[in-house]
């Protein structure tokens, strides 16, 4: 069961990127009031919470200089601490930020972050698109490292697990697979 609800969110992570592309004449505004409504829809919250939650992880003291957008709000997986997952995608490249929200206080933000141990945000490179996927407790950001050498045909990809401390979260350890990368995304 576990392993559908994760599989389950990595595929509506990898659907809502899709759901990101503007329509024509849309402002960035537009974009977002259009997303806001649809994920309060998904996930039976206000507009306003979303509105509110998308706000508390903007980097920008002005929401309209703010380009980051919601790809994946998800009040299951960590339920039961009652917690609330949020992932917003912003940049160029585009990389995640993994926000946890306490329902039980209000929404209160618990935990954010949005790089590596190594200082690495959690970004696309070379073809691969980072994901997030929350289950047992435990947050599981995965995310490319880079070509294992220049010349290389796979890429070195992270699996960085972040575990409850009882206040936050905090990083446990790091996984690391080697991922095929077509010679069209290497770097020349």
């Amino acid at each position: 069961m576990r392993l559908e609800t994760s599989r389950g969110l990595l595929l509506t992570l990898m659907v809502s990127v899709s759901l990101l592309q503007p329509l024509p004449g849309q402002t960035e505004r537009d974009i977002r009031k259009r997303d806001e409504a649809q994920w309060a829809k998904s996930t039976g919250l206000s507009i306003e919470t979303v509105h509110r939650l998308w706000r508390s992880t903007s980097h920008f003291a002005d929401e309209n200089e703010e380009d980051s957008r919601i790809v994946l709000i998800d009040k299951e997986s960590l339920a039961s601490r009652n917690q609330l997952l949020m992932v917003t995608r912003s940049g160029v490249p585009e990389c995640l930020t993994v926000s946890v929200f306490s329902t039980a206080a209000g929404n209160f933000k618990v935990w954010s972050e949005s790089k590596t141990p190594q200082a690495r945000g959690f970004c696309e490179s070379l073809g691969i698109e980072p994901t997030v996927s929350a289950s047992s407790g435990r947050i599981v950001v995965t995310a490319p490292d880079g070509l294992i050498s220049e010349h290389a045909s796979h890429a070195d990809v992270g699996r960085y697990i972040y575990v409850w401390t009882g206040r936050t979260y905090t990083f446990g350890h790091k996984e690391t697979f080697l991922q095929f990368v077509p010679e069209e995304n290497r770097k020349r």
